[in-house]
C-alpha cells in the first residue's frame, strides 16, 4: 500500500464538515488512482462510530 502523505488540507476539510452541527453532504471527486478511498479510510480511523 502507498504511503499516505501531504493530505493535511483535505483531512482538515473533512474534519470541519464532520464537526458541523446538522447534516452535511460532501462530494469527494478526482481522477482515478489519486487516493480518494485512501483519504476516507485514513479519516475514519479517528472515529469509532463511522
Amino acid at each position: 500500500m502507498a504511503e499516505f502523505i501531504d493530505r493535511q488540507e483535505e483531512m482538515q476539510t473533512l474534519d470541519n464538515e464532520y464537526a458541523r452541527k446538522g447534516s452535511s453532504f460532501v462530494v469527494l471527486y478526482g481522477r482515478r488512482r489519486v487516493g480518494k478511498t485512501t483519504l476516507i479510510s485514513e479519516f475514519i480511523k479517528n472515529f469509532n462510530n463511522i
